[in-house]
């Protein structure tokens, strides 16, 4: 049977993730938030496929929709700055949840959300990190897990460049343009998450932000927005590199990033959906895998259905919520690196994080 699941968040990008709901097979939406209810009312009703009445069942917060519906999971694809609160409030009703990346902008709102957790310890707590969910990332996390793929890692790097408009006006639906630390924290997190799904987190980071300033693109006061570069060690001594901006002047590379790993058994290239693998001298696969979706929607009903089956049954629970968590944390430690300009232990600033 489904799980009964309210969700949070029904125009823009939140649309999307409705009908991916819709899509899946292990969540059934019984109730949705929105502080919008006549936006919110058009765009349920454009949904294919959605429970009748689904329209009439919006409310303008989760404790409302809570008391109203029985809900076992809880999506929310709100306003960035209002996640941990609505993170919180999930937990603290007693529902599974999983929250659009990142579910927090600082250390501080992350700390309540764990501490919520702490007193939910059943209850699932996921960074949504759509990306990590297509047949192109499984399979590069693949090679970089299994006995067949490059074996130890020795080295890696991943390249993320795009021209990213942030600015909508003076009610801009991208906080990014406004909170500080959101480039590691939005733009490069998808990269990073398919990193720490596959290898945990690294020993060590140092990073460095850039200091662009664009203000057609919204890249105005706010620090740590445009662009960054790091560097990180894993216990092996295996420097993984990453350099992305958001601000670029052309648009050369997609959302997926330009990846490189060298290991003791192989070598991998991965280009969005195209992936190699080498191994002494020779291509072993050369493979063309779908990569984003059109709008995401695929990639988002792939990871409904993996949270759904890890509240069912377990599957791969600790891993999703354990690593979804890690990625939040190593973009964190790399704000930490490049404002304080230092070297950061990631194991001891994610045992921080977790007190």
């Amino acid at each position: 049977m489904p799980i009964p699941t309210i969700h949070v968040g029904c125009t823009h990008f939140a649309h999307g993730r409705l009908q991916a709901q819709v899509n899946s097979q292990g969540l059934q939406p019984v109730a949705c938030v929105d502080i919008n209810l006549e936006a919110a009312r058009e765009g349920v009703a454009s949904i294919d496929d959605a429970p009748e009445d689904l329209a009439e069942r919006i409310y303008t917060t989760i404790t409302e929709a809570k008391e109203k519906h029985e809900a076992q999971a809880c999506l929310i694809y709100a306003s960035t700055t209002v996640h941990a609160k609505l993170f919180v409030e999930s937990l603290n009703l007693g529902m599974h949840t999983l929250c659009v990346k990142p579910i927090a902008t600082t250390q501080a709102e992350f700390h309540e959300i764990i501490q919520a957790h702490k007193a939910n310890p059943g209850l699932m707590l996921v960074q949504g990190q759509n990306k990590r969910w297509n047949p192109a990332a499984a399979k590069m996390r693949e090679w970089l897990q299994e006995d067949e793929g490059i074996g130890e890692m020795l080295a890696g790097e991943c390249r993320f460049w795009i021209r990213q408009n942030l600015y909508t006006g003076p009610d801009s639906r991208q906080p990014d343009a406004y909170v500080d630390g959101l480039f590691f924290h939005a733009g490069t997190s998808h990269q990073l998450d398919q990193l720490v799904a596959a290898k945990g987190l690294p020993k060590y980071v140092t990073a460095h932000i850039h200091n662009r300033r664009d203000p057609a693109l919204g890249q105005i006061h706010a620090w740590g927005t445009a662009g960054g570069n790091a560097l990180m060690e894993y216990a092996n001594g295996a420097p993984f590199s990453y350099t992305g901006t958001r601000a670029g002047h052309a648009s050369p590379f997609g959302w997926s990033g330009h990846w490189s790993f060298h290991g003791e058994k192989g070598d991998l290239r991965r280009d969005a959906g195209h992936l190699q693998l080498f191994r002494l001298g020779k291509t072993v696969e050369d493979l063309n895998l779908q990569d984003l979706h059109a709008g995401l929607i695929e990639d988002d009903r792939l990871q409904f259905d993996a949270f759904a089956q890890a509240i069912a049954n377990g599957t791969d629970r600790d891993w999703m919520q354990d690593t979804t968590l890690g990625t939040w944390i190593l973009m964190e430690a790399c704000n930490e690196s490049a404002r304080t300009h230092e070297r950061i232990d990631v194991e001891t600033f994610a045992k921080k994080m977790l007190a």
